[in-house]
């Protein structure tokens, strides 16, 4: 399978839990798909259609932290006969991940215009919220292998397809996809957000692995196969396999 691959790196970044405002503003330990989407369409300057392309990343990060910041509430003041505004200046925690590094792989039709779009961005390359400044380092097209036997880590994994087939990784409601203005309908999704190494395939059930959790739980298909990036480090002859996601 051919498919783009980009290498992006970040000195701080955040992807704050939509549902959490006041108090502390936590982070998920990974960007959602809804970020994906944004990141990609901020390099073509368009909006895409979201069943045009589909993604998997490999994400990293080295360590997690809380900053202090302010919020300025804006509230109307009706006690006077001009209309006026009253801003109160609130503190507030935030979690932000350091030194991240993602490798995103996407998968479309019009790979040529994805590749033009990431080595010359139409807007500012960020990731996560819009002052949390990235790079980009490397863009390139790349063909990934088939193989029967893998390891996958650090990575979003489908909850319906391998909750029940791992213990390993933390079950997360993300945002997928937020429609087009003025509406921003919201999509949210479970997902399986796996930072710990894990095998699948023949290999890993005959390897010697210490914990047998680690490897993961044989599917109804026995003849599983998963796409691979040939340049990933090897372990015990399995490559890093790169698990696709849908926007809708």
């Amino acid at each position: 399978m051919k498919v783009l691959r980009v290498t992006i790196g970040a000195p701080v970044t955040s992807f704050r839990h939509p549902h959490f405002l006041i108090g502390r503003q936590l982070t998920y330990d990974m960007p959602p798909p809804s970020t994906i989407y944004g990141h990609v369409m901020s390099a073509s300057g368009e909006l895409w259609a979201p069943d045009s392309l589909e993604f998997g990343y490999h994400f990293t990060f080295k360590s997690k932290a809380r900053d202090l910041e302010h919020q300025h509430i804006l509230s109307r003041n009706t006690g006077k006969t001009k209309v006026s505004y009253d801003i109160t200046v609130q503190p507030h925690q935030r979690d932000f991940l350091f030194d991240c590094a993602l490798t995103l792989y996407l998968k479309a039709d019009r790979l040529d215009e994805l590749l033009r779009a990431f080595r010359s961005p139409v807007f500012c390359v960020i990731l996560g919220r819009s002052q949390d400044l990235a790079s980009i380092r490397r863009v390139e097209e790349v063909e990934l292998a088939v193989a029967d036997s893998c390891y996958l880590e650090s990575t979003l994994l489908s909850f319906d397809a391998m909750r029940q087939r791992t213990g390993r990784g933390i079950s997360a409601v993300m945002p997928k996809y937020i429609g087009p203005a003025p509406q921003r309908d919201p999509v949210f999704e479970r997902y399986v957000v796996l930072h710990q190494r894990i095998f699948a395939g023949p290999i890993a059930a005959a390897s010697s692995i210490a914990d047998p959790d680690r490897i993961l739980n044989v599917s109804t298909p026995s003849n599983e196969q998963w796409f691979v990036d040939p340049s990933s480090p090897a372990d015990r002859e399995m490559r890093r396999a790169v698990v696709f996601h849908r926007f809708v």
